[in-house]
Parts: structure tokens; C-alpha cells; sequence
């Protein structure tokens, strides 16, 4: 596994965001990749109400690796002393490891949201969801559109967010299968899986996002399940 971290540098030539840890033996084409998708879009990270707010992005990159990315909200001013600024570690990994991690953070969530989302994805509609990108290995079904899932922001709440897409995402994998059909199958790749917890924008985001109710109506006629 590989790790990589991009700060805001307050200090020095090269103020604003940047990679903070060594890119030594990654190819400028991947760094390209991580700069671009590694953070989750969407302005107003600055309100008050995402002051400790969290997101998990998960995507593949060229190499076959899986880029499990953890973005954190920090207490840093910028120079004009603005906040929302944000603090992503990346992780580089096999599809098998990215999948025992995913389900490594869905368990160690509480058991009464876990066992809430479970709830949630017995019913008919969540079930055609999980069908839906589980059937990775069928050529004519790779290309999905997005889906966006809804639910008001607090950050106690978005934790039942974050379990429902977890649930969602190591439900439909089957990797083990798919790496039988074909070892060049990525279940996570972006075509595929890919997936954020939490943005502010869906526009140029991953394959299943999680976006809060009160962005929704920031975009006009965009086609969202509320899970409420």
C-alpha cells in the first residue's frame, strides 16, 4: 500500500494546496489523476455546519490500484482567512485490500446505523439498486448513470449515509467472482463503483455520491433518492 496526503502550504513559493508527502516512484500521469479526483467537489466547505464534516472517496486509477481517499475538515485559515479548508490522505491499493477496508470501516460504524441502513437496502427499490451495479461483469451494463443519494446534513446523521453506501458498494462487488470471470475486472473503477460519502456538487463527481438535502435544490431537476 502507498500513501500520499495533500495539505493547504501556508508557507513558501507554492501556497494553497500541494502534495505534502513524497511522490517519489508515482507517475506524473497518476498524481495527475489523484490532484484531480482525490477531493470532493463542491463549494461552501467554509459553513459552519461542515466544520468536522468527513468524506470517503473511493475510485480506481490507470495502474489497476484502488485510490481510498479520506478527506478531513481542518481549523486552517487561508491568507485571506477563509476556512473550509480540507485535508485528504490517499491510500493506493489491490482491489481485494480496498475491499476488506471498505468493510472494515462499514463495521466498525455503531451497530444501530448499521443495522438501519441494512433496513433500508431489504427494501424492493435498494435491492434493484444493489442489482444494478452488481452486474459489473455484463459489458452492456458497465456504463451506469450516477446516483445520488440525499439525506439532511449533520454530521451525526451523515454516518447513516456513509453505512448505506458502504452497504451498497461491498453488496455489489462480488469480487471474488468477478476476479474469477476476468482478472482485468475492477469492480471499483470509476465506469464501475466509484464513490463519494459526502459532496456539495454532484457535477463531474463519482458513479454513487452522497449529497445533502439542502444542496439538492441548488440543481435544477437532478434525479436523487431520499433516504430518509
Amino acid at each position: 500500500m502507498r500513501e500520499l496526503t495533500i495539505d493547504y502550504v501556508l508557507d513558501g513559493r507554492r501556497r494553497g494546496y500541494n502534495f505534502t508527502t513524497p511522490t517519489d516512484g508515482i507517475d506524473a500521469n497518476t498524481l495527475k489523476a489523484l490532484w484531480r479526483e482525490a477531493m470532493p467537489r463542491g463549494q461552501g466547505w467554509g459553513e459552519a455546519v461542515f466544520a468536522d464534516a468527513r468524506s470517503l472517496k473511493v475510485f480506481s486509477i490507470a495502474s489497476g490500484e484502488v485510490a481510498v481517499c479520506t478527506m478531513t475538515m481542518t481549523d486552517l485559515r487561508d491568507e485571506l482567512g477563509r476556512g473550509g479548508i480540507r485535508r485528504v490522505a490517499i491510500q493506493l491499493m489491490t482491489p481485494e485490500a480496498a475491499e476488506r477496508d471498505l468493510r472494515a470501516r462499514l463495521y466498525a460504524l455503531p451497530n444501530s446505523i448499521v443495522e438501519a441502513a441494512e433496513d433500508k437496502l431489504m427494501s424492493r427499490d435498494w435491492q434493484l439498486l444493489v442489482k444494478k451495479y452488481r452486474e459489473t461483469q455484463q459489458i452492456k451494463s458497465i456504463f451506469k448513470p450516477q446516483t445520488i443519494l440525499t439525506f439532511p446534513y449533520s454530521r451525526e446523521g451523515w454516518v447513516f449515509v456513509e453505512a448505506c453506501i458502504l452497504l451498497l458498494v461491498t453488496r455489489a462487488t462480488l469480487l471474488t467472482n468477478l476476479i474469477e470471470i476476468s482478472p482485468r475486472v475492477n469492480p471499483f473503477a470509476d465506469r464501475l463503483l466509484s464513490f463519494t460519502t459526502l459532496a456539495l456538487d454532484p457535477r463531474g463527481e463519482s458513479r454513487i455520491i452522497g449529497l445533502p438535502q439542502e444542496r439538492l435544490a441548488a440543481f435544477e431537476e437532478l434525479p436523487a433518492i431520499d433516504i430518509r
